[in-house]
C-alpha cells in the first residue's frame, strides 16, 4: 500500500466520522438536549436565587433574603426610598420585621444595578420610580398592575416618562419571550 492509498483511507475515515457528527447534530435528540439546556438557563434568569437585603427600623438593623421576582415597584420621594413587594417579607436576622414595604439607601439606579444585573426584572420608568415589568401592562402613558392579587395603591397607575417608555416596552417583550419559550414543549419528532 503506497502513501496515496493510505491518504485515501484516512480521508474516507474522516468523512465517515464527520458524517456521524453531522447526523447527530441533525438528530431530534441533539435538538431536544440543546433546547432543554437553553430553557434551564432562561429559568435561572427568570428565577434568580434569593439576595441579601439589609435595612433598618427604628435605628436597628434587619436582614432579609429577598427574591427579586417579589418586587413590584420601587418608589423614591427625595431621601425616602421604598421597595414594595408582592407579599410581606420576613426578616431573618436583627430586629423582627414583617412588611411588604422596605426602605433602602442609595439611588434608584444603584439599587437596580445591584439587585438586577441581568436587566430583566427591574426597569426605571421615571426619575423616581422603577417597576418589575412582569406585573404591569402599558395603558397609553401609564402602567397599570396586571395582577389583581396585588392591592398596592402606590404601585398602580404609574406615569411613564417618555424617556423610559421604549426601555419598558423592550423589557416587557423580553420577559414575555422568555416565558413563552419556556412553555414550549418539544417532542422528538
Amino acid at each position: 500500500m503506497d502513501s496515496k492509498d493510505k491518504k485515501i483511507l484516512e480521508l474516507k475515515k474522516t468523512v465517515r466520522k464527520l458524517q456521524k457528527e453531522n447526523d447527530y447534530f441533525k438528530s431530534p435528540l441533539y435538538r431536544f438536549t440543546l433546547v432543554e439546556q437553553i430553557k434551564g438557563h432562561y429559568s435561572v434568569l427568570l428565577n434568580p436565587p434569593s439576595i441579601d437585603f439589609r435595612t433598618t427600623k427604628g435605628q436597628k438593623a434587619a436582614n432579609f433574603k429577598i427574591n427579586i421576582n417579589d418586587i413590584v415597584c420601587i418608589l423614591s420621594d427625595g431621601k425616602s426610598k421604598w421597595v414594595h413587594f408582592k407579599e410581606p417579607q420576613k426578616s431573618i436576622e436583627g430586629v423582627l420585621l414583617d412588611s411588604d414595604k422596605l426602605s433602602f439607601t442609595g439611588t434608584l439606579h444603584d439599587f437596580c444595578n445591584k439587585y438586577d444585573n441581568t436587566k430583566i426584572h427591574l426597569c426605571i420608568v421615571s426619575k423616581s420610580v422603577a417597576v418589575n415589568p412582569f406585573y404591569y401592562q402599558l395603558d397609553k402613558d401609564k402602567l397599570k398592575l396586571s395582577d389583581n392579587k396585588i392591592s398596592n395603591k402606590y404601585c398602580d397607575n404609574i406615569k411613564v416618562s417618555p424617556k423610559y417608555l421604549k426601555e419598558f416596552v423592550e423589557r416587557k417583550s423580553i420577559i414575555e419571550s422568555i416565558i413563552s419559550f419556556q412553555k414550549i414543549q418539544f417532542h422528538c419528532k
